[in-house]
């Protein structure tokens, strides 16, 4: 049985109410064997299939190489296949005008550039892999936007992810200056691949890896070495030489890459550091020195002989095979909406007969990328394409008789009216969605990285989070957080046996470096635990350790083996030296939820127990459900808000931001005062009469006795 958290306050008779909530824990059980999980998903039916699905298209248009600002959505038109569809959802996002800070409106995912940091390792040298670190420093630091996601991995024989998409450049930095070579000192490294190194690490405001870039501090002869092993097994099966087998590593490689990428929504850039490779394989020579000349004379000679047998083709031409697959692979990148942006990273003012800069060009100019050589700055190399890409138009679309096959569908945008000379770059199509049973475990966590980091709630489990902020007296603040997921929706299209959930929870700091985070797979006994989930659903508890500060919290459930899952949000602010209003928090009745606590040995033993009323221990709801003209019992808790009587105003919010004329108020308690330090306020909330059944939000602004206001906020669900 899991326990309340301890501490110094004694935990009372009337927490023992409570107690029988967590009895819930015996529920949980091991993990199942891959084999299990395999016949459970089996099992499994794909309920989506009824699913209305959304189809989202990042459009940039640019007139002379600038962004072409004020469209709208009349201007645009869109076809799916050779079928014009209505647009049904439409935004701009102008990264000039976007902050990014995570207590803003979320940017769409979708809407926002990602850049996938790629160091190769084959073609590369150490001493410009280790320009490749300081140069993709440089842009991360210095030139990306604050809502632009960012990615690093590393190529040998194939794609190696090290750090997946994110907001937190703090985590870039670690990634880009190991790649990957990190002790991450935590008991449990993140499975969505966000967090790969010390959390308590600053926002980088220089130019410098410093120490860590130190050639010496990258092992890549190592890395190098393991490379070549690799490429001995495919040189075996290699027809010409080394160069046809580094070919074909970089194909089959990249085309695994391709495949990543198109699992992930948005705009995407592939920034190749390279030193590039020779491309005489599937060019032929063309570029030739005076002995190369003398040799393709005697070809040509030969051949007039008639001595075929001294003639090679793929000498002079290049080879088929290789340049279709490679033509195979790039085309992968097209469809997955990538472009391939290559840095030449050799350091060397050559011409292009003396580089193997053709290659990188080929591959960037065929993905609508660009090559950039001989720079000193990438960022200020980058620059103009950043420019360009800054503006985003985001069409949506609901596609009409969707097989859920997993089949590329094409896409085509047309600008009504274009200016001449204008530019317009869309995605050329989709992949329609397939069954999730059919999805491997590399594309679940990186679409659940990427809706963690998005911040945008959506899914198809109706879910709600609650997380508060308490000052300890050792140690970091303590922040309770309390999920909550509706339990017919755990449960659709699962039969029997085990339910195979997921929670992934992070916090993250106005500039989105994940400052904590906690992850919890559990299976629960259908048999045993549905008739409880059904009645309400799972609430689960656990927390996090904080400085002060403002956080957005993003939680991510999901049940793995049908993948149905919820993305839910909410503002956490851990108080420090300024006054700060904790989410109003309603008591719940006992029994309401099956209640799952984190393990003992994860709970915080220096901390009392902090939820009360009145002196009374109670677990506040993530989603307070009130009646109209009903009273509900409410408790504000505040730090700091001095000592004395306070008022209270309230308000109430509709969905869409209107606010509701007599949507209720907050009566407190008689004598109800705040206190010097933390401040429980009692009361309750009275819903005003006219509320018609559905989701709002209350709004509460507490004035202290030094008339300073201080706000929160909590979602409320009117029955």
């Amino acid at each position: 049985m899991t326990k309340p958290i301890s501490g110094n306050r004694p935990f009372t008779p009337a927490a023992a109410r409570t107690a029988a909530l967590l009895c819930a824990g015996a529920l949980l059980l091991a993990a199942a064997a891959d084999a299990q999980r395999g016949r459970r998903q089996k099992r499994a039916q794909f309920s989506d299939a009824t699913t209305v699905t959304v189809v989202e298209v990042p459009v940039q248009v640019s007139s002379g190489g600038d962004p072409l600002r004020g469209l709208t959505r009349d201007d645009f038109e869109l076809l799916d296949g050779r079928r014009p569809v209505e647009i049904t959802g439409f935004d701009m996002v102008d990264l000039e005008v976007v902050e990014g800070k995570v207590s803003e409106t979320p940017v769409p995912v979708a809407a926002r550039r990602h850049f996938l940091l790629l160091f190769d390792l084959l073609f590369s040298t150490p001493d410009s892999v280790g320009r490749a670190q300081q140069a993709a420093a440089d842009l991360v630091l210095r030139e990306l936007h604050p809502t632009d996601l960012a990615a690093v991995a590393l190529y040998d024989t194939r794609p190696r992810l090290v750090l997946g998409f994110t907001s937190d450049r703090s985590q870039l930095r670690q990634a880009i200056a190991t790649l990957g070579k990190i002790e991450t000192g935590q008991a449990v490294r993140d499975p969505l691949g966000l967090v790969i190194g010390d959390l308590g690490g600053e926002l980088p405001t220089g130019d410098s890896l410093g120490e860590t870039a130190d050639r010496s501090g990258l092992d890549a002869e190592a890395l190098l070495s393991q490379a070549r092993s690799e490429l001995a097994n495919l040189q075996a099966t290699a027809d010409r030489d080394r160069a046809a087998s580094d070919i074909a590593a970089l194909t089959s490689g990249m085309g695994e890459l391709a495949a990543w990428m198109g699992t992930v929504q948005g705009r995407k850039h592939v920034v190749f550091l390279s030193e590039g490779f020779d491309s005489s394989i599937l060019v032929g020579n063309r570029s030739l020195t005076g002995e190369e000349q003398d040799r393709m004379v005697e070809i040509q000679q030969a051949a007039a002989d008639g001595q075929s047998w001294r003639v090679n083709n793929e000498e002079i031409y290049g080879s088929s095979s290789a340049q279709r697959s490679v033509n195979e692979m790039l085309t992968r990148f097209r469809e997955a909406d990538c472009a391939i942006q290559s840095v030449d990273v050799s350091a060397e003012v050559l011409t292009e007969g003396q580089s193997n800069r053709d290659s990188l060009f080929l591959m960037s100019k065929d993905t609508g990328g660009e090559v950039f050589a001989n720079f000193t700055d990438l960022g200020d190399a980058m620059s103009e394409m950043l420019q360009r890409t800054s503006v985003t138009y985001l069409l949506a679309f609901q596609p009409n008789d969707l097989t859920f096959d997993g089949k590329f569908r094409r896409l085509r945008v047309r600008l009504k009216d274009a200016p001449r000379g204008t530019q317009i770059v869309h995605r050329p199509g989709y992949y329609a969605p397939k069954p999730y049973a059919q999805t491997n475990p590399f594309e679940r966590a990186l679409t659940s990285a990427q809706q963690v980091m998005g911040g945008v709630e959506a899914g198809e489990i109706d879910a709600a989070v609650l997380a508060a902020g308490f000052a300890a007296a050792s140690g970091k603040a303590y922040a309770p957080v309390l999920i909550e997921a509706r339990g017919e929706d755990l449960l659709a299209g699962i039969d029997g046996g085990t339910v195979p959930l997921q929670i992934y929870a992070y916090a993250l700091d106005e500039h989105g470096i994940v400052r904590d985070f906690f992850v919890r797979a559990m299976g629960l006994d259908a048999v045993q635990a549905g008739p409880a989930l059904r009645q309400s659903g799972l609430k689960y508890w656990g927390h996090f350790d904080l400085d002060p500060g403002t956080y957005s919290v993003r939680v991510l459930v999901r049940n793995d083996a049908t993948g149905r899952r919820a993305l839910t949000t909410s503002l956490l602010e851990v108080p420090g030296e300024e006054a700060t209003l904790q989410p109003p928090l309603f008591p719940e009745q006992p029994g309401k939820w099956v209640l799952l606590r984190e393990e003992e040995s994860e709970q915080r033993q220096d901390v009392a127990f902090p939820f009360l009323r009145s002196g009374e221990p109670f677990i506040p709801a993530a989603r307070p459900e009130v009646t109209a003209g009903g009273e509900t019992p409410i408790s504000l808790v505040g730090s700091d808000l001095g000592a004395g009587p306070v008022s209270v105003r309230t308000q109430v919010f509709r969905p869409d931001g209107e606010q509701v004329a007599d949507g209720g108020e907050v009566v407190l308690a008689p004598g109800a005062q705040a206190a010097p330090g933390l401040s429980q306020l009692s009361g309750v909330f009275v819903a005003g009469k006219r509320l018609a059944a559905g989701d709002y939000t209350l709004s509460v602004v507490v004035t202290d006795q030094s008339n300073r206001e201080h706000s929160s906020s909590t979602p409320i669900r009117v029955l």
